[in-house]
């Protein structure tokens, strides 16, 4: 059982181990700061990109007089702060959970629900009060109403490991 939640789950024996002494496997660690940096790459090129078309826009729209150009232009700075601050606490939540003791631990039994929805199928698994969106692989790897322990990280909510309670 747990090994397929393994497979699924891409967790080892020596994850769940560190995961049960409240803390991030070295691999675990590393995944989650390659996450970060990549999260940080995607969030300066948006930005720059945004930047750059909203400089063009209000150029262009007081340049011609047209206020719609400017509007958009302004619209996309706001936009722009927006996503900032998103990614910025996406950042910090990371940066957190990489600190020690920031492993929260859910002990329940599992109760597997499928939202069916026009644009796909949503998977969800809900334990101890706390329902966590995974992918169907995971889903599958879980027995419906059957004792379990589930490790995330504490701010950024990052499933990290799991296993079957006897």
């Amino acid at each position: 059982m747990t090994s397929a939640l393994m497979r699924a789950m891409r967790f080892s024996e020596a994850d769940l181990q560190a995961n049960r002494s409240g803390e991030l496997s070295r691999v675990q660690a590393e995944r989650m700061k390659r996450a970060r940096r990549r999260q940080l790459i995607i969030a300066v090129i948006v930005f720059f990109a945004f930047v750059i078309l909203a400089t063009s826009l209000l150029y262009f729209g007081q340049r011609n007089q047209n206020q719609i150009l400017a509007m958009a232009g302004a619209l996309l700075i706001v936009v722009n702060a927006i996503l900032v601050g998103i990614v910025g606490r996406a950042f910090m939540r990371l940066g957190s959970d990489l600190r020690a003791g920031n492993i929260e631990v859910l002990d329940g039994d599992v109760e597997r629900v499928l939202r069916r929805g026009r644009h796909g199928d949503n998977y969800l698994i809900r334990i101890g009060g706390s329902s966590l969106h995974v992918t169907r692989e995971v889903f599958l790897s879980f027995r419906h109403e059957a004792p379990y322990r589930i490790y995330r990280s504490a701010h950024a909510r990052l499933l990290l490991s799991a296993e079957a309670i006897d």
